[in-house]
């Protein structure tokens, strides 16, 4: 985290760009890498983006889906030509599907590797931008709030359906895209559910991947339309979706990005001063002697071993705990969901736990800050 603070003491923060998502990586189909081949166990793709983005982008955000055979695996996303850190950004069961937002840096020749841990393991990626220095849109972040659950407005979408999800009323008007904690609830059959801006054509990426009575969330980053709004696409049968605005990219105003190395901030399972969080318990983290003056940090957060069915939320702490979640697990359950937390004004982050007792992971990938103005 040093290094972060000193990039931020040089003014050496990135700004986003965010485009219509785009399939990337699909070793199904033999898009990005050659031949329709899974990744095998300790296997590792590697993904040149260089096509994709330009020569200046130091960073990428992609959505990275796992696609998994008879083995529970974890996939790693990391910069080409790095070491491969001790962290995980997609945590898989056997024969299912999962996604999550990933934030990585790229590597000299313009190239991310995704590594998988086990089995023979499917990996799907749709480019949602790239952050660059220079010219772009600044974030901003804000305390969780819920803008749409289709449980108490409007019923589930159906099969090819589409919900428009009006979005500029909650962000200025110089605001190109929002950052949302998307989650699918109980869908009737195994499905998939794409976020993209209203009025323009669906692209074929997914942003959640679901089966038959699951619950499970994934952070998407997506332009706003120019009619203000973003679609939700639903591909089989039925499911309900519950949207928390996170924060959003400005033109105009927000904070920089400061990226790092992914390292493991908090682990309960190992820290003798914390263990299992209880129901209505929090852990937090004060980061006030390094991130004095930034405003959010991005993390990828990880439930593991909980004794009942709960949901995790992450939280500017002295604000009080909103009516949103960040991660969903069932009992016994390992997953991840990347999420971009706002500081509050003592520059500190929690995490609750709702019901049961369950673990937590919190691995750092970046922070923004501090306020600037696109014209400074």
């Amino acid at each position: 985290m040093a290094d972060v603070a000193a990039r931020a003491a040089a003014g050496d923060g990135a700004t986003f760009t965010p485009i219509n998502p785009v399939r990337v990586l699909d070793t199904r189909e033999a898009i990005g890498v050659p031949g329709h081949v899974p990744v095998g166990p300790g296997g590792t793709v590697t993904l040149n983006l260089s096509n994709a983005v330009p020569a200046n982008a130091i960073s990428v955000v992609l959505n990275v889906t796992g696609v998994t055979g008879n083995s529970g695996t974890y996939i790693t996303a990391y910069p080409a030509g790095y070491d491969r850190p001790d962290s995980s950004n997609v945590n898989l069961v056997p024969n299912s599907a999962r996604s999550n937002a990933v934030t990585v840096l790229l590597g000299s020749t313009g190239a991310v590797n995704l590594f998988n841990f086990l089995g023979d393991t499917h990996i799907v990626a749709d480019l949602a931008g790239y952050y660059q220095y220079g010219s772009g849109s600044l974030y901003n972040a804000k305390t969780p709030l819920r803008i749409l659950d289709t449980r108490n407005n409007g019923g589930p979408i159906g099969q090819r359906g589409t919900r428009a999800l009006r979005v500029r009323d909650f962000v200025p008007a110089t605001a190109d895209a929002v950052v949302l904690n998307l989650t699918g609830v109980t869908p009737t059959i195994g499905t998939y559910v794409t976020a993209y801006p209203g009025g323009a054509a669906k692209p074929e990426v997914s942003s959640l991947n679901l089966v038959p009575g699951q619950v499970a969330p994934n952070l998407v980053t997506v332009p706003i339309g120019k009619d203000g709004n973003v679609n939700l696409y639903n591909h089989n049968g039925s499911v309900h979706l519950v949207a928390d605005l996170a924060g959003y990219y400005d033109t105009q105003s927000g904070a920089e990005f400061y990226p790092s190395d992914p390292f493991r901030l908090v682990d309960t399972r190992t820290d003798p001063d914390l263990g299992l969080v209880g129901p209505d318990e929090y852990v937090y983290f004060p980061l006030g002697d390094v991130f004095g003056g930034f405003t959010a940090m991005m993390f990828n957060l990880t439930g593991t071993e909980p004794s009942a069915g709960t949901y995790l939320t992450a939280y500017p702490l002295n604000r009080g705990i909103p009516f949103a979640s960040n991660l969903n697990l069932a009992p016994g359950e390992t997953a991840a969901n990347l999420t971009i937390t706002a500081f509050d004004s003592d520059t500190t982050i929690a995490v609750s736990n709702r019901y049961g007792y369950s673990h937590m992971l919190w691995d750092f990938a970046g922070a923004f800050g501090p306020i600037v103005s696109a014209s400074s």
